[in-house]
């Protein structure tokens, strides 16, 4: 007699199928509950670490080290409500000019493409963004003023910077 590992004879297959997929929701529902008790553990995680920055920022000011500042929690970034960020248009701006560009040049290209912002003054807000890029390394410059895309700095074909030629000497100066 054959039987099945825990399992009693059945009498037929359909009460077999039935007792196993019984057993698969079972456990379905147990994997749940585990994901559920997962999640609660890793935000108590997350206090944690947070109390101990906390604690340490504390030590820090304590003895010194540290300037006494209110400790402020940041809310997460989130991402701009028209899906785009003026830093992913920029690229892609630059991406499709074949010469460095300049700031004035990209803010236009954002302006083509009602990509500006609502700053008081965009060509600061550009300005900022390449900034930011250039640190990441997205942005070279490759002359005075002109920024591109790492591997398309063609200076040569660029804008050349005009020099203001010296002052010169007035007649009550002799």
């Amino acid at each position: 007699m054959n039987s099945l590992r825990g399992y009693q004879k059945m009498s037929t297959t359909a009460e077999f199928i039935s007792n196993v997929q019984t057993e698969i929701e079972g456990l379905q529902q147990k994997i749940a509950n585990l994901e559920e008790q997962k999640e609660s553990i890793d935000t108590q995680v997350i206090d944690l670490r947070n109390d101990i920055k906390r604690r340490n920022d504390l030590l820090l000011v304590w003895e010194g080290k540290a300037d006494v500042r209110p400790m402020v929690e940041r809310r997460p970034r989130q991402r701009s409500r028209r899906g785009f960020t003026m830093n992913s248009i920029i690229i892609e701006i630059l991406d499709h000019s074949d010469k460095p560009m300049t700031a004035h040049e990209i803010l236009e290209g954002l302006i083509e493409r009602s990509a500006e912002g609502n700053s008081k003054s965009p060509i600061s807000s550009v300005r900022n963004a390449l900034q930011i890029l250039k640190k990441r390394g997205h942005v070279v410059s490759p002359g005075y003023g002109l920024i591109c895309l790492p591997g398309k700095e063609n200076v040569g074909s660029g804008i050349k910077t005009i020099r203001r030629p010296a002052p010169m000497a007035s007649e009550e100066d002799e």
